[in-house]
């Protein structure tokens, strides 16, 4: 819908991600006036619990959380409107399960109208991120806490333990069955981390979250976090052990005020619960800002419970003016924020002053200043060269950086620095190869296909040799080297292999099924090109694939029409 309103025009996009924002801050409140409410009646007037005002105080939070400068990315980072659409359906997801539990406990309902929110919100939100799947364990987080799963009359809730024995526990079963069918297998992602190495990792990354969300700077708030270096050990950085013992405290508090403040348990359970999926066994980055979405409403509901609703402070003028003062706080930051996404190389040049140890901001750098040519009426050809030699030895930095410098000088026909190729082989050599490396081979190749780069095919031969020495190579890196195979060799047998073995670790990549047609055309092979264009369209749903067929089909009638193949 975008694109036909808008084009690819930004602007539109921008503004559609700041419209869901908006909404979300409506839901937010919805959501939060529910569970105070829901809390309130569930407290009794008799229980000594803090009293205060439940649509003001929603209000208050979902105000500081709509201009939390963590969540900036998910407004002006297009492609994160999966998360932010994802969330929609979960804020809206709770807030009709809180308002019919609320209805459950007086008895005015039955548990029809819970079973609906979580399971219609779940299935909408599935639709647009795998993170939806988390809405049951959030709605079971204020029911164990505000309700403990009781009814009113105080006996345990059969309806509530039937509902979450069918929607959270035996999708959890099913859940860790298919993550142990791949997570440890040849279709797990390629990390420079093991699990236990992520687990440990994450623990920092969590203090960070923590820090970031409530006490944010601009110097810490960025777009790249790759530049956070795995942890080895509980002492390897001795941080990892004391980030640990952190975070158990912090649950153990939560734990230990579930009775006296439910509302802080319950920001922290949120908070956890929230970075179940990202933060624990899936070997994905480490570190992104936009997956406290959610979170940042767990910890912006905790804090409000120490500092007002569940003690602490108690005079409304002090109260307010707080609230004032962290609004403004939070809104000023995040307006500066925007103002350094508002260019693309002022953006860039942020991002690598912010993070000078991160192979990505430094690779962008030095791709920014080469699309710009000239920067302040001088030409930057060596600066950006200068920036990708000094960074290609950074920790984790990929072989991108070798093969922009190769390319780079090969276009020009200046020599070509041996030290590079050596560096790029040995880097695929000692780590297993990622998306990033696997596109810059396939950048390489490009550069010999075209004959813009003459010398160093056999040295492009090691590369490929190197990456593919390691287990269970990924369809990227296979289909790549097909391409090696059959346009630089001449080797077509070994082509087609990598090409189908690629679309075996790959069915939807539609990269590897194009170039298995493409050769087996150009042999010759229409009858065996046809059989492939109809596996394609056996997995063509909602016409993901129209746009390929039709070329392809094309492709075979005019090679078909004309002489026999070369």
């Amino acid at each position: 819908a975008n694109h036909y309103f808008t084009g690819l025009d930004p602007y539109g996009f921008k503004v559609t991600n700041l419209a869901i924002h908006l909404v979300n801050g409506c839901l937010v409140f919805l959501m939060l006036r529910a569970l105070f409410a829901l809390r309130r009646e569930c407290a009794g007037s008799s229980s000594g619990a803090v009293e205060f005002n439940g649509p003001w105080a929603a209000a208050a939070i979902a105000g500081l959380w709509l201009v939390l400068p963590i969540n900036l990315t998910p407004v002006l980072y297009v492609s994160q409107r999966l998360e932010s659409l994802s969330s929609t359906f979960v804020f809206l997801g709770l807030a009709w399960y809180l308002h019919a539990r609320l209805r459950h406990w007086r008895g005015d309902r039955g548990p029809m109208q819970l079973w609906a929110s979580l399971i219609v919100c779940s299935g909408l939100g599935l639709l647009v991120k795998e993170s939806a799947a988390m809405l049951p364990l959030y709605a079971a987080c204020a029911d164990f806490v505000i309700t403990r799963a009781h009814d009113r009359d105080g006996r345990a809730s059969r309806a509530i333990r039937v509902l979450y024995a069918v929607l959270l526990v035996a999708p959890l079963v099913l859940g860790l069955l298919w993550l142990a069918s791949w997570i440890f297998g040849p279709q797990t992602f390629a990390r420079p981390f093991d699990t236990w190495q992520r687990l440990l990792s994450e623990t920092r990354v969590m203090v960070d979250y923590i820090r970031w969300t409530l006490a944010p700077s601009l110097d810490a708030l960025t777009l790249y976090h790759d530049d956070i270096l795995p942890s080895h050990g509980l002492l390897d950085p001795p941080s990892t052990l004391a980030a640990l013992g952190g975070l158990l405290t912090l649950a153990a508090a939560a734990v230990w005020q579930r009775t006296p403040r439910p509302l802080f348990a319950l920001g922290i359970a949120w908070f956890f619960c929230g970075h179940l999926l990202t933060g624990t066994i899936i070997p994905l980055l480490l570190a992104f800002e936009h997956r406290n979405y959610f979170p940042s409403v767990g910890l912006l509901l905790a804090c409000a419970s120490l500092v007002a609703l569940e003690g602490g402070l108690q005079r409304t003028r002090i109260r307010t003016a707080l609230a004032v003062s962290l609004f403004c706080f939070y809104a000023f930051t995040t307006w500066m924020r925007a103002e350094e996404w508002s260019d693309p190389l002022r953006l860039t040049l942020s991002e690598a002053s912010k993070r000078p140890r991160s192979p990505l901001a430094q690779y962008d750098r030095a791709a920014a200043l080469l699309a710009k040519g000239t920067l302040n009426g001088r030409p930057v050809l060596d600066d950006a060269l200068l920036v990708l030699e000094d960074n290609r030895n950074l920790p984790g930095a990929s072989t991108a950086y070798e093969a922009a410098l190769i390319g780079l000088f090969e276009r020009r026909g200046m020599p070509v620095d041996p030290a590079w190729w050596t560096s790029l082989i040995e880097k695929l050599r000692t780590r297993p190869p990622s998306i990033n490396d696997a596109q810059s081979l396939e950048y390489l190749s490009a550069c010999f296909v075209g004959h813009e780069c003459k010398d160093g095919l056999p040295l492009l031969a090691q590369a490929y040799a190197a990456a593919l020495a390691h287990p269970s190579p990924g369809a990227f890196l296979l289909s790549s080297h097909g391409e090696f195979a059959w346009q630089l060799q001449g080797d077509t047998d070994l082509a087609e292999q990598q090409f189908r073995e690629a679309i075996v670790r790959s069915p939807f990549d539609p990269q590897a099924r194009r170039h298995l047609v493409q050769l087996l055309i150009s042999t010759g092979s229409f009858a065996k090109a046809r059989a492939e264009i109809d596996a394609i369209r056996k997995i063509n749903h909602l016409g993901m694939f129209d746009r390929l067929i039709d070329g392809l089909e094309q492709a075979v009638r005019a090679k078909e029409g004309s002489a026999p193949a070369q």
